[in-house]
């Protein structure tokens, strides 16, 4: 499954930093196809392609996710799932 996310925080560059050093969301989808789109200092895009959605579940739910989207006031406020055109 392909996934797209609106997600706010409190600081995009702090996010972005962190984002991009969490090595574990290899785990969960095709890190090679990933994509972040910043739309402010506090909001982005992100599509993720080839989604484990169970694997992703438990990666949100881990003590590391917890922790980081509160302190970074991270928050995901809309998700769609999409597929290419042909």
């Amino acid at each position: 499954m392909n996934v797209i996310l609106k997600v706010s925080m409190a600081n995009y560059d702090q996010w972005k930093e962190a984002f991009d050093n969490h090595a574990d969301r290899a785990r969960v989808c095709d890190e090679s196809k990933t994509t972040v789109g910043k739309v402010d200092d506090k909001n982005c895009i992100v599509m993720l392609y080839n989604v484990d959605m169970q694997g992703m579940q438990e990666l949100m739910g881990s003590e590391f996710m917890i922790t980081i989207s509160k302190e970074m006031q991270i928050v995901n406020k809309e998700m769609h799932s999409f597929t290419p055109l042909q």
